[in-house]
C-alpha cells in the first residue's frame, strides 16, 4: 500500500501540466505573421519610364541635321555605337552620309542616312531609345538589311522597323 500511495504520487505530480513561469518575456509556440500587401495599387496602368540622363541633352536635336551636329561625334552614343558594331562601325558610316532632319518621337530618336549617290540601296539608320537606354541600328546593303541592337536587345522601334520594310517593297 505505501508503495501503490508513492506510485500514485508521482504519477499525479509528472501528468500535471507545467505552468511557465509569469516573467517578462516569453517565446509563443509559434509565430503570428502581420498579413503585409506587398503590391501597390495604381490608378494608371501605364508606365512611363523618364528618360536617361545621359541621353536628355539629344532632344533638343529634332529637326536638326545630324552632320550639322556632328551626331555620331556624341558621348554616349560615339563609344556605345563602337562597341556594338565593332568593324561594321565604319559600313555604317559610310552608309549614313546624306541625311535627313533627325526626329526624336516620344522618347526615340531616329535618323537615317545613304551612302552618296547610292540612296535606296546603300543606306544606315539609327534609333536610340532614350528610355530604355539602347542603340539599335540598321545597316542595308544592296538592299539587304540587317538590324542590330545593344545587349542583343530586338525590341526594335516602330521607326527602325518602316525603314527595314522599304527596302522589301521596292523592286
Amino acid at each position: 500500500m505505501k508503495y501503490g500511495f508513492l506510485l500514485a504520487a508521482t504519477l499525479i505530480v509528472a501528468c500535471q501540466s507545467q505552468q511557465p513561469e509569469e516573467s517578462g518575456s516569453h517565446t509563443p509556440d509559434s509565430v503570428v505573421m502581420t498579413p503585409t500587401d506587398t503590391m501597390i495599387t495604381l490608378t494608371d496602368t501605364a508606365v512611363i519610364p523618364a528618360l536617361v540622363e545621359s541621353w536628355k541633352s539629344f532632344e533638343q536635336y529634332n529637326g536638326k541635321y545630324a552632320a550639322d551636329i556632328k551626331l555620331l561625334m556624341k558621348q554616349p552614343l560615339k563609344e556605345r555605337l563602337k562597341a556594338m558594331l565593332g568593324a561594321e562601325e565604319k559600313d555604317f558610316v559610310v552608309r549614313y552620309g546624306t541625311t535627313p532632319p533627325i526626329e526624336v518621337e516620344n522618347g526615340v530618336l531616329f535618323n537615317e542616312g545613304c551612302k552618296p549617290h547610292n540612296c535606296s540601296i546603300e543606306e544606315a539608320a539609327i534609333a536610340i531609345d532614350m528610355k530604355k537606354d539602347v542603340i539599335y541600328v540598321g545597316i542595308a546593303r544592296n538592299k539587304v538589311v540587317k538590324l542590330y541592337g545593344e545587349r542583343g536587345d530586338s525590341a526594335y522601334p516602330e521607326k527602325l522597323l518602316q525603314w527595314m520594310m522599304k527596302f522589301e517593297s521596292e523592286p
